[in-house]
């Protein structure tokens, strides 16, 4: 209880002068709202927010073990061991108030997709690419030419020696983008008309 405590002594009988005390009693501060900039891919930095309080400072807990006093903190490289509940409490005046929380998301890189083709063909066939299905996946082929597809497997008709060269795969699931996979691709010319010849004529 707050307010004004008193106390005196009493010796032999005698009692002295009483010596009082004043007791505050503080309430705990809010909840401070907690919010990051999840999801996140492996790799990414961990930036978790936490609104201002007066005069407080800042306790985070985490998953991994995580723990700051920082109102603002950021985890360099995440991995999947850091997804998770962050939770945050403020403290002013020696009290803690209660925690506000924010879930994480860290998403795996996809695999590395392994590119292929029907290289080599003739000048006038089609490219044929292709790449294993990935579950949720979308597509990003790149390649001469200025070519580009979103198909998981595309085709390249009436192809020509310019549509040689490298091609380039990568695939995203949930925002994470993989590696690229690569395949070389060649386009032959066809080869000159023969000249024919004989001896005639014979007998």
């Amino acid at each position: 209880e707050a307010g004004t405590y008193n106390v005196t002594a009493t010796v032999n009988g005698c009692t002295g002068p009483a010596g009082t005390v004043a007791v505050t009693v503080a309430p705990p501060p809010a909840a401070p709202t907690a919010g990051s900039n999840s999801p996140l891919c492996e790799g990414d930095d961990l930036n978790l927010t936490a609104g201002a309080v007066a005069g407080a400072t800042y306790s985070w807990t985490g998953p991994n073990g995580f723990t700051s006093t920082q109102q603002n903190p950021t985890i360099a490289g995440v991995t999947s061991a850091e997804t998770g509940t962050y939770s945050v409490s403020a403290i002013v005046g020696g009290c803690q108030g209660p925690a506000g929380s924010v879930a994480v998301t860290v998403n795996p890189i996809p695999t590395t997709p392994v590119a292929s083709s029907n290289s080599p063909i003739c000048i006038g066939q089609t490219i044929n690419l292709s790449t294993t299905a990935v579950a949720g996946a979308t597509y990003s082929w790149t390649g001469p030419n200025g070519f580009t597809s979103a198909q998981q497997n595309p085709s390249i008709t009436n192809a020509t020696t310019a549509e040689s060269g490298t091609y380039s795969l990568t695939i995203t699931v949930n925002g994470c983008t993989s590696a690229a996979g690569t395949v070389d691709v060649t386009v032959n010319n066809a080869p000159p008309s023969p000249t024919v010849s004989s001896n005639s004529p014979v007998c």
